[in-house]
Order: structure tokens, then sequence, then C-alpha cells
């Protein structure tokens, strides 16, 4: 069942609420980018799904475009903490939030050794199935 978390940037000057249900899943890909950053997703939200509540002039943008989607990583100029992205992409639906785990900040331990993850294989654009060796995500 959706509800309401609150998250927030390291420094705090970002802050935002997103609705969600954590069972419904998560997700972590192998992709370059995805990789480096050890990336944690709740992602395929609709828009209507996140707020933002301050810091839109802190946010800084790292985008990706190319025929089949586009996207938006969203961090804290400041302290420099990934704290969602948007994009659109057909196979979710078209416009799209996927917030980072580790922002989220009423998130229990519970909670997060619970949630169901799918892994994606990105590095090889191959989103909708499991790389082969997940061990490092």
């Amino acid at each position: 069942m959706k509800r309401w978390y609150k998250g927030s940037c390291h420094c705090g000057a970002v802050t935002f609420r997103v609705r969600m249900d954590l069972d419904s899943g998560s997700s972590k890909c192998n992709c370059r980018f995805c990789w480096k950053q050890r990336n944690w997703n709740v992602g395929g939200l609709k828009p209507d799904d996140f707020e933002l509540l301050t810091g839109e002039t802190t946010l800084s943008t790292y985008a990706r475009k190319n025929d089949s989607f586009e996207v938006s990583h969203r961090f804290c100029s400041n302290c420099g903490t990934q704290t969602h992205g948007n994009g659109y992409l057909e196979e979710l639906g078209g416009a799209f939030v996927a917030v980072r785990v580790a922002a989220i900040d009423d998130l229990t331990v519970e909670e997060l050794v619970s949630a169901p993850v799918t892994y994606c294989d990105g590095l090889h654009d191959n989103w909708w199935n499991r790389p082969d060796e997940i061990r490092h995500l």
C-alpha cells in the first residue's frame, strides 16, 4: 500500500516527500552510472507521487538521453547527494520519477532489508533482464 515518506540530501537543503509502496519493489542497475553511484531506486513512480519541498534552486542535474529514453539525475549542488531522478520511458508508462532509497529519511532498516529488489542489466542495454553478476550491486 502506498504511503508518504520524507527524504532529503545530506546537508538538508533539498527536501522532498514521495508516495510509494516499497513492497512493490526497488531496483539496482549495473550500468556504468548506477554502478559508480551504488544507485538503489524506487522507480517507475508517477510525477504526482513526488513533491519537492525545498531546494529547487540548489539542485543540479546530470541528464542522459537517447532514442529510447531520457533521464535527469538530480543532486544537491551543496553536498552532492543524489535525491531523485525523473524522465520519460514508454516501458514505464511515460513520465516517471525515481527516488534514491538512501535519500529517504524515514525508512526503517526492516523495510529496507525486506524490500524486493529487481536487478537490471543496463550495462548491456538489456534493462528488463537480470545481469549474470549482481553481488557488487
